[in-house]
């Protein structure tokens, strides 16, 4: 009896040979695919060489194009199977894999063609340029199977690349301006942005190496065939990261050696983002990054930011008298006539005091009324600042009823209106507008209104979370 349980213990049932051998055949593919590559291009280079009337060269060249084309059969049958048990989608392999038939085809093709011929004649020689461009052509198919669109293109200048048909459109990296990088949201603008610029061309939806897509938050988030990539608040055992720092003759390193490699900087912004949380939303100000780790990254403006004016700078007494007031003014740009004013030492500032900006108003760029005593009777000046371009009107009276009447100004780009009365429909009165870029609604009731209703859009960027801005030191500056 004891006997008889052992080998029932031992007794093992036997795995079917498909279920290792046709996968294992198939994952050969990469292996074999390179044999036929080299045999054929050695074929077709000695339809090249000198020949007297009798060619000696033509026994090895029908042999090159007969093994060749089995070679050629050999591999496309792996492809065939890793297709199969690999879960490659069709329309990702057709091309190449029927370009890998047609090398085949040809290869056997030219073998006929060269089986009888005495000589190497002109015929042969076409035919075997068709053969070679066929094979280039497969072989560039497969690279992008393998290494991510363009990977054979993506390393030539931009005209060449088009030359071959590539779409050129190469992914920037951030791109953040002066004015609004510190509300910029550290994820959607500046993290996936350096991942799209140095990962995404190998690991997105069609061509997901390792399993891995970093093409969206949500995609980062599973992970590939290693398992997750990112561990909050751990950016050293984030495989997302620690690649990043291995050195590049590591077989783990990503991204590949033969690819351009991320920036200091930006491998830098990787680690805090994942340090702080690895969150998708939250600004770089609420992250505590500083202007030196983003300071590449911030658009030099070909376009000016500010209005191109021929203004004379102003007199040093008009801004004396501004000052004297209580105002701080200066110029927006170093010899502009335009002025940047704020009431930060004057909360006393209402309505009526409009009069102390009269003699300025047409050089008004940056206009900051934030924790002032103004209402929406301030609306209607306002509206008359034609140069206004950015406009402060956080912790004030202002309800929002007046707010379209802002809608013309033709050089408005940045609207805040933190800790205000204004309503989501109130602000759906500036989408007229033809210039504003981004609205700050922290704190209102349009915030409230965005949580609970269905989605809005807007042609401006409209920037309303939940979450709070935090305090800058320039914010308690008295001048």
């Amino acid at each position: 009896m004891g006997s008889q349980r052992v080998d029932n213990e031992c007794t093992k049932i036997p795995v079917p040979m498909t279920e290792y051998l046709l996968p294992f055949l198939g994952r050969m593919h990469p292996v074999l695919v390179h044999l036929p590559i080299g045999i054929l291009i050695f074929g077709i280079l000695l339809c090249f060489f000198p020949q007297k009337e009798k060619n000696a060269l033509l026994p090895s060249i029908r042999l090159a194009f007969l093994i060749g084309g089995i070679a050629a059969l050999a591999a496309g049958g792996s492809g065939f199977l890793q297709y199969q048990w690999e879960g490659f989608a069709w329309e990702d392999v057709q091309l190449h894999l029927v370009g890998g038939v047609i090398t085949a085809v040809g290869s056997f093709g030219m073998y006929v063609l060269v089986k009888n011929a005495e000589i190497v004649s002109s015929k042969i020689r076409v035919f075997a340029l068709v053969l070679g461009l066929i094979l280039g052509i497969t072989g560039h198919w497969g690279g992008n199977l393998t290494h991510g669109e363009g990977y054979f293109t993506e390393v030539l200048p931009a005209d060449l690349q088009s030359l071959f048909g590539a779409v050129v459109q190469p992914e920037l990296g951030p791109q953040l301006t002066e004015e609004t990088w510190e509300n910029a949201q550290l994820y959607a603008e500046v993290i996936q942005p350096i991942l799209n610029k140095n990962c995404k061309s190998c690991h997105n939806p069609r061509n997901r190496k390792g399993e891995l897509d970093l093409s969206s938050f949500a995609a980062l988030k599973k992970g590939g065939e290693d398992g997750m990539v990112l561990t909050a608040g751990d950016a050293v055992h984030s495989a997302l990261f620690a690649r990043l720092l291995l050195p590049k003759e590591d077989e783990k390193h990503m991204p590949p050696a033969e690819k351009k490699q991320p920036s200091k900087e930006e491998i830098a912004l990787i680690e805090n983002w994942i340090q702080g949380g690895a969150k998708e939303s939250g600004t770089l100000a609420a992250a505590g990054i500083s202007k030196n780790q983003i300071e590449r990254f911030i658009l030099k403006n070909e376009i000016p930011f500010y209005p191109t004016l021929t203004l004379a700078p102003l007199d040093a007494d008009s801004l004396a008298g501004l000052k004297a007031a209580g105002l701080f003014a200066e110029a927006v740009e170093s010899g502009s006539g335009l002025l940047k004013v704020t009431c930060i030492n004057l909360p006393s500032f209402q309505d009526s005091d409009w009069k102390l900006l009269e003699s300025v108003k047409s050089r008004v760029a940056y206009l900051d009324l934030s924790g002032t005593q103004v209402t929406d009777a301030v609306v209607e000046q306002l509206a008359a600042l034609s140069t206004l371009t950015v406009l402060k009107l956080n912790s004030t009276g202002i309800s929002g009823n007046s707010l379209k009447k802002l809608a013309p100004l033709n050089n408005l780009k940045l609207l805040y209106l933190n800790k205000t009365g204004v309503k989501l429909n109130q602000l759906q009165a500036l989408s007229s507008s033809k210039s504003l870029q981004k609205v700050f609604a922290f704190d209102t009731p349009a915030s409230l209104e965005l949580a609970t209703s269905a989605k809005v859009t807007f042609p401006f960027i409209l920037e309303a979370g939940s979450y709070s801005l935090p305090k800058l030191a320039t914010d308690s500056i008295v001048y």
